[in-house]
């Protein structure tokens, strides 16, 4: 998706750099007390086990009906 944004900034401004430039401003700006390396629980979301058991009506709907 960056790579629209990307390509409509480098046109409005004539600047290649233009988006990296105007991310990085805003994502300093914006997030400076959000621990980016803290976005929650991690777990295997390829493991269909692990989808049925924490997320079950996500997995029925998209898995299928279950082991």
């Amino acid at each position: 998706m960056n790579y629209a944004a990307d390509g409509a900034f480098e046109r409005l401004t004539g600047n290649p750099d233009a988006f990296n430039e105007a991310w990085a401003g805003y994502r300093s700006a914006a997030h400076q007390d959000v621990d980016a390396t803290d976005m929650g629980e991690d777990f295997d979301f390829d493991d269909a086990n692990e989808m049925y058991r924490r997320l079950p009506r996500l997995a029925r709907l998209y898995l299928g009906a279950g082991d």
